[in-house]
């Protein structure tokens, strides 16, 4: 087997990458003590890592009487990846470093277009942005996010229901992007971004659930996120949150899908006679501006997602209920939400208290995508360096 293909070889490399990326400022020793390889193989893999721009190292600091330790860090600055989340009306694209901060970011509208044209529109901004943004820097690859089912292994999205797309092959629509391209859905991109840059930090058992103009929620258990058997784990859409809301497609009243989306709370403002609201832009600037049958509307939006909060706290019982999306742009709301999850819920207070916001709040959800590729390169770092036959020995 080719060294470059080793699995072993390929493990370090993840392992040191994951190590530096976990705990930046760590010497090469700390990292081989706490991975268990030599150090001499965490020093030529770090070599490596340095000449492949995926890490820095900073100045050295004094140790007692041995040589100084040399801190290593994940680089943030020489490689972008790119992340996009596909709505239903409207797309986001961002690049970020590896570090999930954003560099630039554009929307893309394209409401009533069918799939094909509205992934030649977002291929079109995408490579303009990074014409306007890279500044010579290499995209190392995208990660791409929407709601309803999607198939990562073969790269299609089954159902999304607020953009109308089934069984739509977009891996292979939009391979006018970087490589190479991760397709997920919004719930578990969402997952990974908590479990890098967020609440996953000190829980490593939480479920997450996505609210926007989609729907979607995802467990991760021990620090691994669970698609489940056919990867439909994570459908919330026809959870009852209601007995007299609206009719759903699926033939029952009061689901969560057309009581706590975006959309959703749009209609409901035009059933209370709104006509001034045409979509959720609306929805917030009238509650920025204070509009007290707004804020009802919304506080009853958050309800409905607390009901399946609740719901969700009595199937799973998990560490940490983390509530990403629309209504987690506004923190001041989760005192309302975790009292709605106590009422329910059979475990009452106890589930309120463990209810959380996404730490991401602006452009989450396109972040929440370029999550996607950062963990492929974490993975993999072997696949991303440049030069590969250069590498030196470190086996």
């Amino acid at each position: 087997m080719p060294r470059k293909t080793d699995p072993a070889r390929t493990r370090n490399y993840s392992m040191v990458l994951r190590e530096i990326f976990a705990g930046p400022g760590r010497s090469r020793k700390e990292i081989a003590d706490s991975i268990g390889i030599s150090a001499a193989s965490v020093t030529s893999i770090a070599s490596n890592l340095l000449g492949g721009s995926l890490i820095v190292e900073s100045a050295p600091v004094a140790s007692g009487q041995g040589r100084p330790r040399v801190p290593l860090a994940i680089d943030a600055d020489s490689q972008l990846v790119m992340g996009i989340h596909l709505g239903p009306r409207v797309t986001g694209i961002v690049l970020t470093g590896l570090d999930g901060i954003a560099k630039a970011s554009v929307l893309v509208p394209h409401s009533g277009l069918d799939a094909s044209t509205s992934f030649d529109l977002v291929i079109e901004q995408a490579q303009q942005l990074i014409a306007d943004h890279a500044k010579g820097r290499r995209v190392l690859g995208t990660g791409v996010a929407t709601g309803g089912i999607v198939d990562r292994v073969n790269g299609r999205i089954v159902e999304n229901l607020g953009a109308g797309w089934r069984e739509v092959p977009a891996v292979q629509m939009l391979a006018g992007l970087p490589q190479p391209l991760i397709l997920d859905n919004n719930a578990r991109a969402a997952a990974q971004s908590e479990l890098f840059y967020g609440h996953g930090a000190r829980e490593q058992d939480f479920l997450l659930m996505v609210i926007t103009s989609d729907l979607g929620a995802v467990m991760v258990s021990n620090g691994k996120i669970r698609a489940g058997w056919s990867q439909h784990a994570g459908n919330i859409s026809h959870l009852k949150v209601s007995d007299d809301g609206f009719i759903c497609e699926c033939g029952r009243r009061g689901c969560l899908q057309v009581m706590a989306t975006d959309e959703a709370t749009v209609r409901r403002a035009h059933e209370a006679g709104r006509m001034d609201v045409a979509n959720y832009g609306d929805i917030d600037r009238l509650y920025e501006a204070g509009d007290e049958q707004i804020r009802a509307l919304v506080a009853d939006r958050d309800a409905f997602v607390a009901k399946a909060a609740a719901t969700l706290f009595d199937l799973l019982d998990p560490g940490l209920l983390v509530i990403a999306g629309t209504p987690a742009e506004r923190p001041e709301t989760l005192t309302h939400v975790k009292s709605v999850v106590s009422e329910w819920a059979y475990q009452g207070a106890t589930a309120g208290s463990r209810v959380v916001y996404s730490s991401e709040h602006e452009l989450s959800l396109s972040i929440f995508a370029a999550s996607i590729m950062v963990n492929e390169v974490l993975a993999d770092p072997l696949s991303f360096l440049t030069a590969a036959s250069e590498l030196s020995a470190d086996m």
